[in-house]
């Protein structure tokens, strides 16, 4: 019984970006700019709380591009088209398609009943269930942060990690309604 019990477990490692500034930081440098003027810290963390989901849902469901203040740029949902490629000998190229981890776990709980997490791991060359994204035409939705009118200097080296709240918005956003994004 303790086995099939860890065998169903899947933990999340740690954390690969830890965040450089947090609310308490950002407080601090609104409050050095405004002195007497400024919002105690709970009226600001409840503006917080409800000004950036309105933002995320309204990037979402309405095809809103979010302007960065000081010409950083825009982000914004954009689709793109995964098409699976052919190598030389007609077999299907699956690096550029995403794992579908939820339905990966339940085949490999039938093909390999019993084991735990870690038996699971050192197995090699086990089978995987590609996502073909067939529910959205083969495109995948991914956020993006457009540079075109942005003015930092070597803004190729900069990314957007996007949180894990806002990512499952925008899956189930996709998933249970019928949304349109430009490419």
């Amino acid at each position: 019984m303790t086995i099939q019990k860890e065998a169903l477990i899947f933990r999340r490692g740690p954390r690969k970006i830890l965040a450089s500034y947090k609310l308490g930081d950002i407080y601090n440098f609104y409050k050095e700019l405004h002195g007497e003027k400024a919002l105690p810290k709970s009226v600001m963390r409840e503006v917080y709380k409800k000004l950036f989901p309105t933002i995320v849902k309204m990037m979402v469901f309405d095809n809103f591009e979010y302007r960065l203040p000081a010409r950083l740029g825009y982000i914004r949902v954009k689709k793109k088209l995964v098409e699976p490629k052919l190598d030389e000998n007609g077999n299907v190229d699956a690096r550029r398609l995403s794992v579908d981890f939820k339905k990966t776990k339940k085949l490999w709980q039938k093909l390999y009943p019993g084991k735990t997490q870690k038996e699971l791991k050192a197995i090699k060359d086990k089978p995987l269930i590609r996502e073909l994204n067939e529910d959205y035409n083969g495109y995948r939705v991914v956020w993006y942060w457009d540079k075109t009118t942005c003015n930092l200097p070597n803004q190729a080296a900069y990314y957007i990690k996007i949180t894990r709240d806002n990512n499952r918005i925008l899956s189930s956003g996709v998933k249970y309604n019928d949304l349109n994004f430009y490419e």
